[in-house]
């Protein structure tokens, strides 16, 4: 199910509006304070802990829901199965992207899914809503407020994340994409050639056009990521591990965000942000040297 929608115009004289995804542009941003324990931040390894915990929470104040809404927040079906429609996700809202940044959790981003109706996506906050405090173990207890202030950093600013509506062409991760499956190629060149093969399908998944380029990389083009290596990694249900990277999208058309991608999409992982063009990305293609993967696409084939 696609709830994303090409490039349109919003009325006469008005900016077009680049294609977007199932997620809607309109992400609810929640800060986090600390109130008990050893940190005074999170960190973006700390993702997977954190929106799992978060979810968990919501789900103890829907009872009272329509199925269709608890499915989506849950991401389950009544018989445990897993919802075939988009969901609830989660975007970890951390301090990159300049010299300074040290990759710290300032909040979270929520995002819906954009064919929810207004009553559910009314009954959806107000579960949302509920959940002031998350006892989190030995991480601490943090105090989750929805963000009014005007003047926001700008991790907090949803427009950072979305670029909606106007879009962007260049993005790249601030956590890995979770692979939907396994590469199991023993050539390097050849392994990382379906790595890149597997985030275009990826994307086309979250309702995204098929991107014009895909470098496969274990480091963020945002300053202040940690290399894709030292975050956890996603377990199925058997047990094994998921292989996660990190990606840099190239899109021959803009597109908005919530961008969210791969295998872990509605628990923090695979969230990209968008690289200020082309002319920023130059020096980053050269230096990634053999990690530079081109995946084929409709154009190019």
């Amino acid at each position: 199910m696609s709830g994303a929608a090409s490039v349109r115009p919003r009325g006469e004289g008005a900016t077009p509006e680049a294609i977007g995804t199932v997620f809607s542009p309109h992400v609810l941003v929640f800060q986090l304070k600390a109130r008990q324990g050893p940190f005074r931040h999170l960190d973006l390894l700390a993702t997977l802990t954190l929106t799992n915990r978060w979810r968990e929470a919501i789900l103890s104040h829907t009872n009272d829901l329509p199925e269709p809404v608890r499915r989506m927040l849950s991401g389950h079906g009544a018989d445990g199965g897993p919802a075939e429609e988009p969901h609830l996700a989660f975007l970890p809202l951390a301090f990159v992207g300049n010299e300074q940044a040290d990759g710290h959790l300032l909040g979270m981003g929520l995002a819906l899914p954009v064919h929810l109706s207004r009553d559910e996506r009314c009954e959806a906050l107000r579960a949302i809503a509920a959940v002031r405090d998350l006892k989190m173990g030995p991480l601490g207890v943090w105090q989750v407020d929805p963000v009014t202030a005007e003047q926001l950093p700008q991790a907090l600013r949803p427009e950072t994340w979305t670029i909606h509506p106007k879009g962007a062409t260049h993005w790249c991760t601030v956590t890995p994409i979770a692979l939907d499956r396994h590469p199991k190629a023993s050539d390097k060149a050849r392994y990382q050639t379906d790595i890149a093969a597997s985030i275009t399908d990826a994307c086309s998944r979250v309702g995204l056009r098929r991107p014009q380029e895909v470098i496969v990389t274990p480091f963020s083009a945002h300053l202040g990521v940690p290399p894709s290596f030292a975050f956890p990694r996603l377990q199925r249900k058997d047990g094994s591990e998921r292989r996660h990277t990190h990606a840099i999208l190239v899109f021959d058309e803009p597109a908005c965000g919530p961008m969210l991608i791969g295998a872990g999409r509605f628990r923090g992982y695979g969230v990209c942000r968008p690289v200020r063009g082309e002319m920023e990305l130059d020096p980053l293609f050269r230096s990634l040297g053999s990690t530079e993967t081109t995946a084929p696409t409709e154009k190019t084939r």
